[in-house]
């Protein structure tokens, strides 16, 4: 590995942990991208699916710290879901090896999809929405307001599936998911984004843990084989620690407007990039 290779993965990682820093987004945006579409590093889908999930469990686990330094962290939401996910998640990266011979094309692409889909939401919510000028917080949706109405049970119950959900889309996809965490518990249940953020993190490194299990240990034992080049996931995880630190930063001094703004523009951003041929 050359010092160009290097230095790209460094920058990949500091803009990564940046980018995770302010809005939670899975790995698997920026470096599945680089690691599969870039001739200087041309890995097979499944090891750069594995490495991007090495990364999410190194920048979550990061994320999670200085969220939790501003007590922006919801550990009773964020375990329950969390463990729940990271069931669904092994089950999900066990299907998604088994087909991804023929279809792995089909999985990124449609991750790209979803992913621009989802930052246009957030970026129309954050020009449509007022701030309120003494506290700084966003204004709940309809169903968030209407959740509040709601016993307890109905809350639960939503968490549970979409746990479900997001591990085994987790698993299939490589990503720990934390853009769709971020939205569902801001669209939902009213979360504040900076606490949303916090909170997905926590959920996305459960998620992918469960999944770079399956690419590890579990293709090891079944296929002989690791869907995982540890250099380069050591080396962006490396940098994503040290980016994750000024993005935290950064997400602290935004206001609610501008944040929701920003988690739209990166996440389309990184949904452009996974969709652009190899």
């Amino acid at each position: 590995m050359d010092v160009i290779q290097v230095a790209i993965l460094i920058g990949i990682g500091a803009l990564l942990g940046f980018a995770s820093g302010v809005t939670g987004i899975s790995a698997v945006h920026l470096v599945v991208a680089i690691l599969f579409l870039l001739p200087m590093f041309a890995l097979a889908i499944l090891p750069s699916l594995g490495t991007s999930l090495l990364v999410d469990v190194i920048g979550a686990g990061a994320v999670v710290c200085l969220y939790f330094r501003h007590k922006n962290v919801d550990f009773k939401v964020g375990l329950m879901m969390g463990l729940i996910a990271f069931s669904f998640a092994i089950m999900g990266a066990s299907i998604a090896i088994a087909i991804g011979l023929s279809s792995e094309y089909l999985l990124v692409g449609g991750l790209g999809i979803f992913q621009i889909l989802i930052g246009l939401t957030f970026i129309v919510r954050g020009y449509r929405k007022k701030e309120s000028e003494e506290s700084h917080l966003m204004e709940k949706s309809r169903l968030a307001i209407w959740l509040e109405n709601k016993p307890d049970s109905y809350k639960k119950l939503i968490l549970i599936v979409a746990s479900i959900m997001l591990g085994l889309i987790g698993g299939l996809f490589g990503a720990g998911g934390g853009f769709a965490i971020t939205f569902l518990l801001v669209f939902l249940l009213g979360f504040e984004s900076h606490k949303a953020v916090g909170t997905a993190c926590l959920v996305m490194l459960f998620t992918a843990a469960g999944a770079f299990l399956i690419y590890t240990a579990g293709a090891f034992i079944i296929h002989g084989v690791l869907y995982v080049n540890l250099e380069y996931g050591l080396i962006i995880g490396a940098a994503c620690i040290l980016g994750a630190f000024f993005g935290t930063q950064f997400a602290h001094h935004l206001s609610e407007k501008h944040l929701t703004i920003a988690l739209g523009v990166i996440i389309l951003v990184f949904g452009v990039f996974m969709i652009l041929p190899k």
